[in-house]
């Protein structure tokens, strides 16, 4: 960082440029997903799969579409990485009943024991990350969605 970016003032830092933060942000979600690949591959998943596990376990039975919203990637994207969960028998396609022009993606009962199995990211991220309070936590979050709804991107299917 480029120190006409940054004022300090005791221990507390505050920076000027938003190309500084971005950085900053990849370089956490580097660290996250190199610890989330750490404690998903004794299962055999990758991240993305891990991903639409998590989006699963909560709601099962999930449009392609809110997959894709959800996950921040595109229903083609999805659709490959569904492929394959298929063939590991993680998940099943169905009809919607609902609206048959539209699939819904259901967790078998090796998908639904799968989180059973799996580590809670969640969890370690929490012993990871102790020096936060709730509040900091919170406003942390805050920011962060302010700064994600800002950002605006030309694809349609981007997040």
């Amino acid at each position: 960082m480029s120190d006409n970016n940054i004022k300090c003032e005791d221990k507390d830092c505050v920076v000027f440029d938003f190309s500084e933060i971005y950085k900053l942000i990849n370089r956490i979600n580097k660290k996250f997903e190199k610890l989330q690949r750490r404690i998903i591959q004794k299962e055999n998943l990758t991240t993305a799969q891990y991903s639409i596990l998590q989006q699963l376990w909560k709601t099962d039975g999930v449009q392609f579409k809110t997959l894709a919203n959800a996950c921040c990637c595109s229903q083609s994207t999805i659709t490959g990485i569904v492929d394959t969960m298929e063939k590991k028998d993680i998940v099943v396609r169905k009809m919607n009943p609902e609206d048959r022009r539209s699939v819904l993606v259901i967790l078998t009962d090796k998908g639904k024991t799968l989180e059973k199995e799996t580590p809670n990211v969640s969890a370690m991220l929490d012993n990871c990350c102790s020096g936060f309070n709730p509040n900091d936590i919170e406003d942390l979050t805050k920011m962060l969605k302010k700064l994600d709804s800002s950002l605006i991107i030309a694809e349609p299917d981007s997040c």
